[in-house]
């Protein structure tokens, strides 16, 4: 049984239209992954900030008031580390995931694009054929 050509195209154009949407969804997730690297590596920054800053007041401390808020302040900070890391890290995972999914888009897609040039070099060899076949019925006639 022979696949119609136009059966053929359709589902190499479904394809395309699904590795579009993949390859959409993988530029998405991937911006989100970008935008949560900045933000982990805005609020590492803003964290040693605040210990140099609690260096600082440590050596200005004269109660242990003091120093234990200069310990809630910088856990503070370390649990924005902590939540930004774990942002990023969901965001890579997804990432991943959408990467993945536009692979397998971009490898069937290829399969479809393959199959269409079967048809197609089927047709013209089927088309020759029976080019061919005139031609030498033609010249047969005229003998």
């Amino acid at each position: 049984m022979t696949i119609k050509p136009r059966v053929i195209r359709a589902l190499k154009d479904a394809r395309t239209r699904l590795r579009d949407v993949a390859a959409a969804a993988h530029s998405t997730t991937a911006a989100v992954r970008d935008q949560r690297a900045r933000e982990l590596a805005d609020e590492r920054d803003a964290l040693e900030g605040a210990l140099d800053q609690a260096t600082h007041t440590l050596s200005a401390a004269r109660t242990v008031d003091a120093v234990a808020r200069v310990a809630e302040s910088t856990g503070a900070y370390r649990l924005a580390v902590a939540d930004a890391a774990q942002r990023h890290t969901a965001a890579v995972v997804a990432s991943d995931a959408t990467a993945t999914k536009l692979r397998e888009r971009t490898r069937q897609l290829r399969t479809a694009e393959r199959l269409v040039e079967l048809a197609d070099d089927n047709r013209a060899r089927r088309e020759a054929t029976a080019e061919q076949r005139g031609a030498d019925d033609l010249a047969a006639r005229r003998r």
